[in-house]
């Protein structure tokens, strides 16, 4: 029970434990004794109660039974689409575990089919395509559009899966998942990005009719090889994102700074942007970036 439990972030379910033996009554001095803690109806926290979310998100996989997945808020953030987990856990499972449990939500939507499901550390979820389109019924147009670029950031923007996904069933906020996708699909297939500044300006730049950049590309600048966030390598053109975390140091503008001065060197021309900058500016950015690419 305990090698079980340890393959399961410390949870296990009843069916699981009466294969290694042991029934009802033995589970139920288990729980009195203290070496089982009930999660929900029929999962169980071995030797003691404090999980982690994992541990919650499995054990509610575990209560709702075979075919469980997690899904909708809980599998974005398990993917790393969303930062805030929901309240209840959200779960897509058989219609004969449909009672309701309480810290679960049995989401009501078309059950996926096997290319639509994935493990995420030794979890059941949605995949990261199928995750967008259940987002897209519940999210509005700015989070909706945040979850595509967090997709893009971690390179699990899929269009075609989703395409695919949509074409299966009439799902809620498919036109409007469908209209943030329009800006991403003249973009190379799952682009290198490492920011959420970037994944931001990628679609805008794309969305102008610009010619779509490299993203990450290292280039030998100055016998140095130096990471490049948005290049055009034959326009010679380069845009970099000064994130506050990672650009405001001493170090960091230094750095910078030597950078610039050796991108200039070879011919490059340099703009750099802040994420204040985009959020008030967008228009004004692009236009700035197509005037260069254009002249």
């Amino acid at each position: 029970m305990a090698e079980l439990a340890g393959r399961q972030h410390g949870v296990v379910a009843r069916a699981q434990l009466r294969e290694l033996g042991l029934g009802d009554s033995a589970i139920e001095r288990g729980v009195a004794a203290g070496w089982l803690y009930p999660i929900f109806p029929a999962a169980f926290a071995v030797g003691h109660p404090r999980l982690s979310s994992h541990g919650r998100m499995l054990a509610a996989v575990l209560a709702c039974g075979k075919g469980t997945v997690v899904s909708h808020g809980t599998a974005a953030t398990l993917l790393g689409l969303w930062d805030s987990p929901p309240t209840l856990i959200n779960v897509i499972a058989p219609a004969e575990s449909g009672r309701k449990i309480e810290g679960i939500s049995r989401r009501h939507v078309p059950p996926p089919i096997p290319d639509e499901i994935e493990e995420r550390d030794s979890i059941p979820c949605t995949s990261p395509s199928r995750t967008l389109v259940d987002l897209a019924g519940i999210l509005g147009d700015s989070s909706l559009r945040k979850a595509v670029e967090r997709a893009a950031m971690h390179r699990l923007l899929d269009i075609p899966r989703i395409d695919a996904s949509l074409s299966r069933h009439r799902r809620r906020g498919s036109l409007r998942l469908r209209a943030v996708l329009e800006d991403w699909r003249p973009v190379v297939s799952r682009p290198l990005l490492r920011s959420d500044l970037e994944t931001m300006l990628l679609p805008l730049i794309v969305a102008r009719g610009l010619p779509v950049p490299h993203c990450n590309r290292k280039e030998l600048v100055a016998g140095r090889r130096l990471e490049l966030d948005l290049v055009w390598p034959e326009q010679r053109l380069v845009v970099e994102g000064d994130g506050r975390a990672t650009h405001e140091t001493p170090i960091a503008f230094e750095r910078d700074r030597r950078r610039d001065r050796d991108l200039t060197t070879a011919g490059y021309r340099v703009i750099r942007v802040t994420w204040k900058q985009l959020e008030r500016e967008p228009d004004e950015i692009v236009t700035a970036i197509a005037r260069i690419l254009c002249c």
